[in-house]
């Protein structure tokens, strides 16, 4: 009965229509596969990732945040050190106006970037911290300090690798010469990682 729907003009439109998507989606998803592959292999060997260093640069602090009546202008500064230095969403803040210092630290990938105020100074200093090319790459393959654009990136790459497997095995049921033998290889395939994790990997 299966078979017998497999050669109808519905199921031929279907392997159709599945054979053109599988088409499309692997090229617009060629580019991601081979970038999430080659991090992939370059997660495994961290020992690969440079040592992170550093830099300082330095900003001027305009006046009216050095001196300043009543509550501080935390927020209107927040947006100057934005607008100068292209960063945002700052991980945490400490205010210690007393001691004439505000910091923020802002998450990056590879790395961070600490920007410390010295009123007294009136000036604003910025220490970039990275990794790195690999380390960069790494953490976007993680998604981790990558921002929400990223993380929809990252979905969406998902979700088309996800239709682009599905299409695949789909043709791959249409193909009467190849089917048998192509389910056995997805089966060896499925097969395979859960059998290594069972013997090999520590739990």
């Amino acid at each position: 009965m299966a078979t017998s729907w497999l050669r109808t003009a519905k199921a031929k439109r279907f392997f159709s229509f599945c054979r053109w998507l599988h088409i499309y989606v692997s090229c617009t998803l060629f580019s991601l596969l081979v970038f999430f592959s080659l991090t992939g292999i370059t997660l495994n060997h961290p020992s690969w990732t440079a040592q992170a260093t550093s830099e300082i640069q330095s900003l001027p602090l305009p006046v009216q945040f050095a001196q300043f009546e009543g509550e501080y202008p935390l927020n209107a500064l927040q947006a100057y050190i934005e607008q100068k230095t292209a960063l945002a969403s700052p991980r945490s803040i400490d205010v210690l106006v007393d001691m004439g210092e505000i910091t923020f630290d802002y998450p990056l990938p590879a790395g961070y970037a600490f920007v410390t105020v010295l009123l007294d100074d009136q000036l604003i200093e910025i220490e970039h911290s990275s990794q790195g090319l690999l380390g960069l790459v790494n953490d976007l393959h993680k998604g981790r300090h990558s921002g929400n654009v990223w993380s929809v990136v990252i979905d969406v790459s998902a979700g088309l690798i996800l239709l682009f497997s599905i299409t695949g095995l789909i043709i791959l049921l249409q193909n009467a010469k190849h089917r048998r033998m192509g389910l056995m290889v997805v089966a060896l395939g499925s097969i395979t990682p859960l059998v290594v994790y069972l013997i090999a990997v520590p739990r």
